[in-house]
C-alpha cells in the first residue's frame, strides 16, 4: 500500500506500519498467561513484546482455556480470538511499547532515575 493522499496532497505512510514491512516482522506465536496478566508477543525477529492481559477488557475476562483458543491472522500481523472476538495487531502492539518505552524514560529523567534499554 503507497502513501495516501487528501486533496492531492501525499502523506507518508505510518511510520510503524513501514518499519514492519520493511523488516519483514511478523507474529510467530502468542503466549497468554492469565495468572500473571502477561500476554507475551513472539516475533519472527526472535523479539518479544509484553503487554497486560488487563489491558484488554475481552482477554482479561477470558479463562485460560479461552485465551489459548487464538490464531494467526493477515499472514502473522495479527491474532484472532474466535469466541471473543478479539482482533490485536502487531501495528499496535508495537506502537503501545513504544508508548510505555518513552514514558518510562521521561518518567526517570524527571525522578533523576537512570533507565537503561537493552
Amino acid at each position: 500500500m503507497g502513501p495516501r493522499a487528501i486533496q492531492d496532497k501525499p502523506i507518508a505512510p505510518d511510520p510503524i506500519e513501514a518499519m514492519i514491512l520493511k523488516e519483514g516482522l511478523r507474529i510467530k506465536d502468542v503466549l497468554p498467561c492469565g495468572d500473571i496478566d502477561l500476554l507475551a508477543i513472539v516475533l519472527n525477529s526472535g523479539d518479544v513484546l509484553q503487554a497486560c492481559l488487563s489491558d484488554f477488557e475481552r482477554l482479561k475476562r477470558a479463562s485460560d482455556a479461552q485465551l489459548k483458543k487464538w490464531r494467526l491472522i493477515g499472514g502473522g500481523m495479527g491474532g484472532h480470538w474466535e469466541g471473543m472476538d478479539e482482533d490485536l495487531s502487531l501495528r499496535g502492539f508495537i506502537r503501545d511499547r513504544v508508548q510505555q518505552e518513552t514514558l518510562w524514560r521521561m518518567t526517570g529523567r524527571m525522578f533523576g532515575m537512570t533507565i537503561k534499554s537493552r
